[in-house]
């Protein structure tokens, strides 16, 4: 088949433009694919009130473990209705979910803890979600109990 000059540079210049707008076309959508939104810092900072021991039969230590999740993006600075892990610290530096809360209105979280007769120590640690930043706060050592009546 015989094909005249001007009619295979028009076809080779459709082609070369198809190929072109293909392939900007898909360097956006790759560019605009890739773009991950950051995610917000946030802070976590754990706190432990007066423990105090009860004695039944087997003494042990009860304390409260509250937490305060911020972000300096939000209103108010609080972080509300996200999940925070209380980790204890097991054998040879393990760490391993023991309870799990979601936070209040403002930012706060609440657990309670018993530490045996060795003490215990625990963190909180904020898992991060679509918008908020990962985050664990400081360790909280809740002192061995003594046995004394």
């Amino acid at each position: 088949m015989l094909v005249s000059k001007a009619l295979a540079v028009k076809i080779g210049a459709g082609v070369a433009a198809a190929t072109i707008a293909a392939s900007g076309a898909a360097a956006a959508n790759g560019a605009t694919a890739h773009a991950a939104k950051t995610r917000t810092p946030t802070t976590l900072v754990a706190t432990a009130g007066p423990g105090h021991i009860r004695h039944h039969r087997y003494p042990h230590t009860v304390a409260w473990i509250k937490g305060h999740l911020t972000s300096n993006t939000t209103p108010a600075g609080q972080v509300s209705g996200a999940r925070v892990f209380l980790k204890r610290e097991g054998r040879r530096g393990h760490w391993y979910v023991v309870q799990i809360r979601r936070t209040g209105r403002f930012g706060n979280v609440f657990f309670r803890v018993h530490g045996l007769r060795r003490g215990a120590s625990f963190k909180l640690v904020f898992r991060g979600n679509r918008n908020f930043a990962r985050s664990k706060s400081n360790v909280i050592t809740i002192a061995p109990v003594t046995a004394s009546r």
